[in-house]
């Protein structure tokens, strides 16, 4: 695997849902990336979440990372602190600001700072068009993990955010993924309905046909064996995106396979912060 791509950036302005909702406490530096800062120059995986996803989705992971590396999970608009906020309009103006942030957070550490990008379903859109915008700007991007979402030159075909509300989340249910209190109780589908149908607007729009060979950094697929919306013959589409190499892993499970094997996801994404390092002069 080639080594992280680097480089340098000024500073500049900065310009989720199934759990709980809160009122604003973020500072405004760090409105996309979750939780306190990791200490300067500490490598980091960034996490970005699914369709209707928060930050919180990922906290059972911070149990599992390996010594001496950070989780970062991303934060979108409308949910828990930032509820006040109005949804994200396309996951380019996701990755806009997310990129904005991240280089600004990782310029102030000792040198440059190794990153891996991770993200789910539509989280792997944001992850990727992040990644497009912090590779060689600052941020030493060491990889690209995608997990369950058709490469960006792969229209999306699904309609589910086209459907009437009961309708949508009997779809959801089917594809896994959501905890059984918001499907047993209405009160809590009508509060997590726009935020869900929101992101599944954004990520249903999301194309580039021009994306290939846009990055020269790892990238890993994962894909469920029984995944109906990103099958797994899908996910080599993935391997066009970079000139920086491309393995794809599969695991037994349907779009959510990843509950079940966080820790293997995790060594995989510190396995490339290794590689990279590694590779390094």
């Amino acid at each position: 695997m080639q080594g992280c791509s680097t480089g340098r950036h000024e500073d500049t302005e900065t310009r989720g849902v199934i759990h709980s909702a809160t009122a604003p406490t973020a500072p405004p530096k760090r409105r996309w990336q979750h939780g306190d800062p990791p200490a300067p120059g500490t490598p980091r995986i960034v996490c970005c979440p699914h369709s209707g996803g928060s930050a919180t989705y990922f906290r059972p992971w911070s149990s599992a990372v390996p010594d001496g590396v950070a989780l970062v999970p991303v934060q979108y608009p409308g949910r828990h602190e930032r509820l006040a906020e109005p949804f994200a309009e396309s996951v380019e103006q996701i990755a806009d600001a997310l990129a904005t942030e991240l280089l600004a957070d990782v310029a102030e550490g000792p040198g440059d700072t190794p990153v891996v990008l991770f993200g789910h379903s539509m989280g792997a859109s944001v992850a990727f068009e992040t990644a497009r915008r912090v590779s060689g700007a600052g941020a030493t991007l060491c990889g690209l993990i995608v997990s369950a979402h058709v490469a960006p030159t792969v229209p999306v075909t699904s309609t589910v955010h086209e459907l009437p509300d009961d309708q949508m989340w009997q779809a959801l249910a089917e594809w896994g993924g959501t905890e059984t209190e918001v499907l047993d109780l209405p009160e809590l589908r009508k509060l997590f309905t726009p935020a869900i149908r929101a992101d599944l607007t954004i990520s249903a729009a999301y194309v580039d046909p021009a994306a290939n060979g846009s990055l020269d950094v790892p990238v890993i697929a994962l894909a469920g064996e029984s995944d109906s919306i990103a099958p797994t013959s899908d996910m080599h589409e993935w391997a066009d995106v970079t000139t920086g190499g491309f393995a794809m892993r599969t695991f037994p499970g349907d779009h959510f396979y990843l509950v079940d094997y966080v820790e293997d996801i995790l060594r995989i994404a510190s396995d490339v912060l290794q590689a990279a390092h590694s590779d390094s002069p």
